[in-house]
């Protein structure tokens, strides 16, 4: 997963990250439900890429660290936001190993746009045990994740290939990511995996992690509690696990508190 990160770290990777500004429909209603509790918190801002959840989040906070495991995405931000208050800084960091910070220094945790996706399953659970320490008990920690649910598209014959005239370049892309990009995939394994690196096309390159969402309410079981998930296409949260085994946004928002 070295590649992924070397990805991040090119420059007009980092550029056109530094243009984007928009919320999605569920970090809309995320940062309405955490609004009351910004003012005195300490927000660690994971992945913050070019800077795009900075423009939103950090008038609201007491305190806001972004952080990015590419330094030219720091660098970006460290430009775009050279004029924001002192509360405001910037800082390399790997979320694997956050030893910078210590045990319990941050109210509230983001880690948006799927950045958690982009390393190892056993990374991926490291990551969750560092967010964990250098959140506060009672804290908030918010990410979103690729939903393997979204898959089915790429692996069932019936959702490739479509007799539409109109859907023909479609079917080209999917029958592209998935005998040209994941080759080594097998349709049946993955029906039966709770997750898998799918090389979905994002810069080429990168293989992302995908997972269905009861998979990912179990990752977090031990650590965090009252675990919220919300729909990527509506920005409303999913309550019933039965629409979670099915629903087939391509990722979802998960806002969960610390134990």
């Amino acid at each position: 997963m070295d590649q992924n990160q070397d990805t991040y770290s090119l420059a007009q990777v980092a550029a056109g990250y530094s243009r984007e500004s928009n919320l999605q429909p569920p970090e809309e209603t995320i940062l309405r439900l955490m609004l009351p509790r910004l003012a005195t918190a300490a927000m660690l801002d994971l992945g913050v890429g070019g800077g795009r959840t900075t423009l939103h989040f950090a008038k609201w906070v007491r305190e806001y660290v972004g952080a990015d495991y590419s330094p030219t995405m720091i660098e970006q931000c460290q430009k775009r936001f050279s004029g924001y208050p002192g509360h405001v800084s910037f800082q390399v960091c790997d979320a694997r190993s956050m030893g910078r910070f210590e045990r319990g220094s941050f109210d509230f945790i983001l880690f948006s746009f799927n950045g958690i996706d982009y390393v190892t399953h056993e990374e991926r659970l490291k990551i969750l045990k560092e967010i964990r320490r250098v959140g506060k008990l009672g804290g908030y920690f918010c990410f979103s994740s690729h939903n393997l649910n979204w898959c089915a598209n790429f692996f069932e014959w019936r959702r490739i290939i479509s007799l539409n005239p109109k859907l023909a370049l479609r079917s080209v892309k999917r029958l592209r990511r998935r005998f040209f990009f994941n080759r080594d995939l097998r349709a049946a394994a993955v029906k039966q995996s709770p997750y898998i690196l799918f090389n979905d096309g994002a810069h080429r390159n990168l293989r992302t992690y995908y997972v269905r969402p009861l998979e990912q309410l179990a990752q977090l079981q031990s650590d965090f509690t009252e675990v919220r998930v919300f729909s990527l296409s509506s920005g409303l949260e999913i309550r019933d696990q039965r629409e979670l085994r099915t629903n087939e946004d391509c990722w979802l928002y998960y806002l969960c508190r610390l134990r």
